[in-house]
């Protein structure tokens, strides 16, 4: 599962964003709509990461390139970081990711109804690559080849964290990645 690293407190983030026009922006233009891109201005000396997880994940340019080379025919929006005061303008992304049902029955949950522990169900992951799961507040989550992928990019701002599955691949044995 793909995380925003929380030990990166300085780095590029939109100002004077509004998180609600952000989520309704994301959730209603279409991503077929070439002409739908959303530019924020950006000011500071802090550092561009490769992955801002709230309110919408937004992937930097690094990252699109590993998941189009991964699962093709992922669709995309344009989100523009502009810095006036250096004159520089920073490609991001907005992904539309499948979102799949795929918890298992074993995953975990607080007594408020809030997950605790994300297993995957392995059935209905199939050969999803990467995906968002749904009822899981939309994590993104990687296939270990993406992640390895990931890893050898050195990519900041993101870190991975290990999900568990479930599910008879191979005559009874169970995979966990």
């Amino acid at each position: 599962m793909i995380q925003q690293d929380n030990r990166i407190t300085e780095y590029m983030y939109p100002v004077e964003t509004n998180r609600r026009q952000l989520l309704e922006w994301a959730e209603s233009s279409s991503f077929t709509d070439e002409e739908s891109i959303l530019q924020f201005y950006v000011s500071g000396d802090a550092d561009y990461i490769d992955f801002i997880e709230h309110p919408v994940s937004i992937i930097s340019e690094q990252l699109k390139e590993i998941f189009d080379i991964y699962q093709a025919g992922l669709s995309w929006k344009l989100v523009v970081f502009a810095n006036m005061q250096r004159m520089q303008q920073t490609r991001y992304w907005l992904a539309n990711l499948p979102s799949l049902m795929c918890l298992s029955p074993l995953s975990e949950y607080h007594r408020d109804g809030t997950l605790r522990k994300i297993i995957l169900d392995e059935y209905a992951v199939e050969n999803h690559k990467i995906f968002r799961v749904q009822d899981a507040n939309h994590h993104i989550v990687v296939d270990l080849d993406v992640a390895e992928c990931i890893l050898r990019f050195n990519l900041a701002g993101l870190k991975l964290q290990k999900v568990d599955t479930e599910g008879h691949l191979y005559k009874g044995e169970s995979k966990n990645e």
